[in-house]
């Protein structure tokens, strides 16, 4: 997909943020993706000498990033933390790093679990920016699109290829549950 650089950079920093797998240990950060292309493709973009592609495969693949503070501070990464920014290159970039890190797609529509409940906020905060309405969870931190909306939602975050899948998912499992 072509982004723009700071829309690229915010994606970056969301899909980072939002993987739920990301496990740090002293100066190291090891993100497993279930998607080995996401990896392979976190691997390309960072390019720097302190990431590694640690493995890739059909079950998945993983990313080892030394030095995360200086590797990721481009991102956003300051103290453990992310700073994303309020921009509108934030707004399409960080949604967009999100979905890709953590949406599920079901009959429900789209989920997007998030780190926390302040995240969950902010991200539905940043969906109703583009026009998106998001609705957060009661329970686990998640920001939901109802399904009539997700089609929709995708194509206002540029990736209008996702939505027609779901869409086709959707006609084709009409009585099958998803």
């Amino acid at each position: 997909m072509d982004e723009e650089p700071e829309v690229r950079r915010r994606h970056i920093a969301a899909l980072l943020a939002f993987t739920p797998t990301v496990v740090r240990v002293d100066t190291r950060m090891r993100i497993r993706f279930e998607h080995g292309a996401t990896a392979l493709w976190l691997s390309q973009v960072l390019a720097h000498k302190d990431v590694a592609l640690a493995d890739v495969s059909t079950d998945g693949g993983a990313v080892t990033i030394s030095n995360p503070q200086i590797v990721l501070g481009r991102y956003g990464f300051r103290d453990g933390r992310w700073v994303f920014g309020r921009d509108p290159a934030a707004v399409v970039g960080v949604s967009r790093g999100a979905v890709h890190a953590a949406a599920t797609f079901s009959r429900r529509g789209m989920q997007v679990l998030c780190p926390s409940a302040p995240m969950m906020l902010t991200l539905a905060a940043l969906l109703a920016r583009l026009g998106i309405k998001a609705q957060p969870s009661a329970g686990e931190p998640r920001a939901v699109v109802g399904p009539g909306r997700v089609v929709d939602a995708l194509d206002r975050l540029g990736i209008a290829n996702v939505g027609a899948q779901y869409h086709l998912m959707r006609e084709s499992n009409a009585g099958d549950g998803l």
